[in-house]
């Protein structure tokens, strides 16, 4: 990383008020915005995490070497924009954003203005609200804490400093914070050893604002952005009730208890904390599929001998069934069908040796694709069946309609053109009804095939036009099975029609849309 991301110290001035943050780590970008508010963000610090990630730790505003916050400053809604700024400011498209406490507060209210800059949301150990019932449920947690920590003067005395934590003073504050730490953890006096140098560590500045009365659950299911939501079970100031009401209330998310953590997970459960927030990233499947659907083979190799390696280090025989599974088909796509067949052939051995049915799914598509590029019709048709069976076994009905969409030219290729053409159909409308949209090119490749065949040449030529906008659409490239059929389709219009006529269909065909030259309105088929 260079510039405003290099390793190390930076600042810069938000409307006249200092914001000062810290960089490490490598990877996508990850801003971390610790809690309080008015808390040091140190204790976020992660190595581990920063071997995944480069990671942006804001000294939010009214701390460290941060300015103060600014007069008339609210309780969220100032830090949100100075996490705005801050991300405007690393002039990255995207970021991840790990919010803790009230961090999350301002991660939410960030991510519900900017959606299109957020990649994944981190809820650690945050609310949704801080109306009068948040604050009452804290007497009901803290009885607890007492409870199970009967007999212990020092845990008594750490719950009774929990009324001054908004000190006047900087002093004050960090005073009164380093008494009561002991309440966020769920087993500080059994772990001191671990935790004694956050709790002589740990500083905090005096805030002040009108009201801390915030609410944002009305907006929650707004958020469309993958999100974990984490805490600890004995977190007794924003613990599972309300994780719980957050998870509920966001499409989609994820939710993690750590069962022997307080406020502080990534302290208390280091391991169960990083591989949650790990999980925000996109697989190596997803992502080894959309480096080899943007084209660049080389990269898939680089990736896929990585991860086969990686896998069998390991012992895990799902990575290295992914990694010879995407060498296969950069194989294929290369015209080497040899070297993609013994790929194949090596990672459906795995799978077997394994015992996983679920792991054959995908060598077993790639020989049937090694068969139907090499011309052997018959043979592919065979494995595409039993590709079908097998992912109707495992429940996967996307898949299913992919392999029925290759079936579908096999029978094509064999002369069966009203199968074919049935089969294509078929999956047309199903594409629509179900809305697998990432599939909708796919359509357009076998909406061409089939115009080709039928000899109907100016139409073959509007829907390759129709194909190639709807791959650049999405910044991808058709697979090195459906690329063959549109080359050839491309090939016998240009020779019926002629090189100008077939522009003129194909610039046509690109001006339209997939729903309007396929006649599907969604709104009859409801």
């Amino acid at each position: 990383m260079i510039g405003n991301l290099s390793p190390g110290t930076h600042g810069f001035t938000v409307a006249g008020t200092r914001q000062v943050y810290h960089v490490a780590g490598s990877g996508p970008v990850l801003v971390a915005h610790s809690g309080g508010p008015g808390v040091d963000f140190s204790y976020l610090r992660s190595p581990a995490l920063e071997e995944h990630f480069t990671i942006v730790y804001p000294e939010p505003v009214g701390t460290g070497d941060s300015g103060r916050l600014p007069e008339g400053a609210s309780f969220v809604a100032t830090y949100a924009e100075f996490l705005a700024a801050l991300i405007d400011h690393l002039d990255v498209p995207r970021v991840f954003l790990l919010g803790h406490s009230h961090g999350g507060l301002v991660a939410m209210r960030y991510t519900l203005d900017h959606p299109d800059r957020v990649a994944g949301l981190f809820l650690y150990s945050s609310p949704a609200s801080t109306f009068p019932e948040f604050w009452a449920d804290t007497e009901r947690t803290t009885a607890e804490y007492l409870q199970r920590n009967a007999g212990n003067p020092e845990a008594a005395a750490a719950v009774a400093a929990l009324g001054g934590f908004y000190g006047s003073t900087d002093a004050e504050k960090t005073a009164h914070l380093r008494a009561c730490l002991p309440v966020y953890f769920a087993d500080f006096w059994g772990r001191q050893a671990e935790f004694k140098d956050l709790r002589d560590a740990v500083r905090a500045w005096a805030v002040d604002f009108a009201s801390r009365v915030f609410d944002i659950r009305a907006e929650l299911p707004s958020i469309g952005v993958p999100t974990v939501v984490l805490t600890g079970r004995y977190d007794f100031i924003c613990g599972p009730v309300w994780a719980t009401m957050l998870h509920e209330a966001i499409p989609g998310s994820r939710l993690v208890i750590l069962e022997n953590s307080g406020h502080f997970g990534q302290l208390e459960e280091p391991g169960a904390f990083d591989a949650a927030v790990l999980s925000l990233l996109p697989s190596f499947e997803d992502r080894v599929r959309a480096t080899f659907r943007r084209g660049d083979s080389a990269e898939v190799l680089r990736m896929a001998r990585a991860e086969v390696d990686r896998a069998r280090a390991a012992g895990e025989p799902g990575g290295e069934v992914e990694g010879l599974y995407a060498q296969a088909r950069v194989a294929i796509r290369g015209g080497d069908l040899q070297r993609a067949q013994e790929l194949a052939s090596a990672a459906l051995d795995v799978a077997v040796r394994a015992g996983d049915r679920r792991l054959e799914e995908r060598p077993r598509h790639v020989l049937a694709a090694v068969a139907r590029v090499a011309g052997k019709y018959a043979e592919a048709r065979e494995l595409y069946l039993a590709s079908i069976a097998l992912n109707k076994e495992l429940g996967q009905p996307e898949t299913v309609n992919s392999e029925l969409h290759n079936l579908a030219f096999t029978e094509l290729h064999l002369g069966n053109l009203d199968r074919a053409r049935d089969l294509f159909l078929a999956g047309r409308e199903r594409v629509f009804l179900e809305g697998y949209d990432s599939f909708v090119p796919y359509l357009c490749v076998a909406a061409a095939a089939l115009a080709s065949a039928e000899g109907d040449h100016a139409l073959t030529a509007r829907m390759i036009g129709l194909t190639d906008a709807a791959y650049a659409a999405i910044g991808q490239v058709p697979d090195p099975d459906d690329a063959l059929e549109v080359a050839a389709a491309r090939r016998s219009a240009v020779a019926a029609l002629g090189a100008e006529g077939f522009r003129r269909e194909y610039d046509a065909g690109a001006a339209t849309t997939p729903a309007v030259a396929f006649g599907f309105d969604p709104i009859a088929h409801e």
